[in-house]
């Protein structure tokens, strides 16, 4: 396997930036930051697959840190991964019931997009080394999301909308950690990744 290649296109979300490239073996680009900063990243250069990232932040009973949030297309799967990046122990947040494939917990992660009815979504975590936006290691909730919200996601009128991710702990009663972002004022970029899940793409 070629080693992980990342293209940030920043142009594509937010004209106005400017992007610094450090030659390194990963040839990745890092962009001067601004609010909120979405990247268009293509994490292999030899394959169709994109992803957009952007950062929040997380709350858990009275604690914040930032957050991170991926979502990716294969033109091969109807369905887009979405990635909650999270330092459960920054929030006291207890990620093991939730962590690897026989995991006791499988969420539900819910998702609320702006006014929209809230959507249920089974997860599975792992942990893994921070990317573009946080170093040191966090711990990732991976799930999928449908084409219905992808189709609006994708669509001019979820333009700066608010995106909040929220996980119940795996004991009855608690209290939720949830995550805030928001969607891009200009989502030409988000378009790009979003569109051949849905079977259409973008020039």
């Amino acid at each position: 396997m070629r080693p992980l290649i990342r293209t940030l296109i920043a142009s594509a979300f937010i004209p106005a930036l400017n992007a610094h490239a450090h030659l390194g073996d990963d040839a990745t680009q890092v962009i001067t930051p601004a609010h909120p900063v979405w990247l268009l990243e293509q994490p292999y250069a030899d394959g169709p697959m994109l992803t957009a990232r952007t950062f929040g932040a997380s709350a858990y009973d009275g604690y914040s840190v930032k957050a991170n949030l991926a979502i990716s297309c294969h033109p091969q799967n109807p369905s887009a991964g979405i990635e909650l990046e999270i330092s459960p122990q920054s929030l006291g947040f207890d990620v093991a019931p939730f962590e690897g494939k026989g995991a006791a917990k499988a969420g539900p992660l819910r998702i609320t997009t702006g006014t929209r009815a809230s959507v249920d979504h089974s997860i599975n975590g792992v942990w893994t080394h921070g990317g573009v936006f946080q170093v040191s290691t966090i711990f990732v909730l991976r799930g999928s999301v449908p084409r219905d919200e992808l189709a609006y996601w994708a669509s001019d009128a979820s333009r700066g909308q608010s995106l909040t991710l929220s996980l119940a702990p795996a004991q009855e009663g608690g209290k939720p950690l949830t995550a805030t972002f928001l969607l891009p004022a200009n989502n030409t970029g988000l378009k790009k990744v979003i569109q051949p899940c849905l079977g259409t793409a973008t020039p």
